[in-house]
């Protein structure tokens, strides 16, 4: 899946992304942890990839919370982005 990350500010920034764990029987992680940090122009958006898979104890048509957070550099944390995902 694909991460949009935008900058609604005046000035590019660099941005640290990660996903928060979703509970038993799932994984996200980002594709390549190298991209997890991103610049980010000003007015612009970048996408980040991760690799969200579901074990075989996940149950089926139950929506789960998918939450990341990003951290500014230089300090200051950027509201969570939250979506839901169930296998079906």
């Amino acid at each position: 899946m694909s991460l949009d990350v935008y900058n609604f500010g005046d000035r590019g920034r660099y941005v640290t992304v990660a996903a928060e764990p979703m509970g038993a029987g799932w994984s996200v992680r980002p594709v390549s942890v190298a991209d997890t940090r991103v610049w980010v122009p000003a007015g612009g958006r970048v996408g980040v990839e991760f690799s969200v898979e579901a074990g075989r104890s996940v149950r089926r048509k139950v929506d789960r919370r998918l939450m990341f957070g990003a951290r500014l550099d230089g300090g200051g944390m950027v509201p969570g982005s939250v979506a839901l995902v169930h296998l079906k």
